[in-house]
């Protein structure tokens, strides 16, 4: 088997990241669609914790696996967020409060793991808030240092993520957005904000605001009883 470690990565245009930074996770990932949010089981260690970032992607072999999060951190840039992608696994962490210490001085923006972190409370309390989505946390790891891929395409949640990915994620969950599609899918989200604050001065209901009766009447197949 041979593997693939790549250093470098095309990375979306700041002022793109800064625009989705401004959207709404829940809004955002309506538009963006179930291909392109995660499994809702992954959630940040700390319910108040946002990020968003260009995808800098981890796959160990073996997903039980340290060495490929240890290295990460030399490679990747400021406002990146780490992407592990561990297949779901729980009973074994392959990210902790090390790896977590290395982030934060390269300045990443966050880690985004399919898998389960350990040093939870230190994480979350102490040392050194970077914030973290996972699927849980888990008292231990293999020890494990084998080989992988870096920066190559990886699953996460059921999402196939590409280095340079844009992350996107609160307690809501987390939204990987392809830069070629963000256009498409921030301008329904923007045009909701931005009609927000006029919807709730016109002092209408939401169900008004929605049509949802009409919309409800037009099925045609519902009995009415007034």
């Amino acid at each position: 088997m041979r593997y693939r470690i790549r250093t470098r990565i095309e990375r979306p245009d700041r002022a793109l990241i800064e625009r989705v930074g401004r959207t709404h996770v829940g809004v955002t990932g309506t538009h963006a669609g179930p291909r392109q949010v995660a499994d809702p089981a992954i959630k940040p260690l700390r319910s108040e914790w946002r990020i968003c970032g260009p995808a800098f992607t981890v796959r160990p072999e073996y997903s039980d696996d340290l060495l490929l999060g240890e290295i990460a951190a030399k490679y990747a840039q400021p406002g990146d967020v780490i992407v592990v992608d561990a297949a779901g696994r729980l009973d074994r962490a392959c990210w902790g409060m090390g790896m977590s210490t290395g982030a934060k001085g390269a300045g990443c923006a966050g880690v985004v793991i399919d898998g389960a972190c350990m040093n939870g409370a230190l994480l979350i309390h102490e040392r050194p808030q970077l914030p973290i989505f996972a699927r849980g946390l888990v008292a231990g790891a293999s020890g494990a240092e084998r080989a992988g891929w870096i920066n190559e395409p990886v699953i996460c949640g059921g999402v196939i993520v590409r280095p340079g990915d844009i992350v996107l994620a609160d307690a809501d969950g987390v939204i990987f957005i392809p830069p070629e599609l963000a256009d498409e899918i921030l301008a329904p989200s923007e045009g909701f904000q931005a009609r927000a604050p006029a919807d709730r001065a016109a002092g209408k209901s939401y169900y008004e605001l929605r049509g949802s009766e009409a919309k409800l009447r037009a099925l045609g197949n519902v009995e009415w009883f007034e």
